[in-house]
C-alpha cells in the first residue's frame, strides 16, 4: 500500500463529512473534525473501513488522534492491513 490515501479510502471518507462540498478537494492534512466528522460519523466511518479494507481497529486507536486526517487514519489502516497479510 502507498503513503498515501488511495481514491476509494479518500471517496469513503468522503461520505462521512458533512461540512465538504461536492467537487472540493479533500487535502489529506485537512482536519476532519472541522469537515464534519462527528463523533456519530467517526463509528459510521469506523464501521466503513472496518468493512471495506477486512480489518478490525483495536481500541488503542480509538482516538481523536486517529481520526484527526485523512493521512493519520490512513496510516494506521495500512498499519493493520499490512499486519494482515504477514500474519499466520
Amino acid at each position: 500500500m502507498s503513503d498515501s490515501p488511495d481514491a476509494q479510502f479518500i471517496q469513503m471518507i468522503r461520505s462521512h463529512l458533512k461540512y465538504l462540498k461536492p467537487g472540493v478537494e479533500l487535502a489529506v492534512d485537512q482536519p476532519l473534525k472541522a469537515l464534519g466528522l462527528d463523533s456519530m460519523a467517526a463509528v459510521d466511518l469506523l464501521l466503513d473501513i472496518e468493512d471495506n479494507y477486512a480489518v478490525t481497529l483495536p481500541d488503542q486507536y480509538l482516538t481523536e488522534e486517529t481520526f484527526s486526517t485523512a493521512q493519520a487514519l490512513w496510516l494506521v489502516v495500512q498499519q493493520l492491513t499490512d499486519n494482515v497479510g504477514t500474519e499466520g
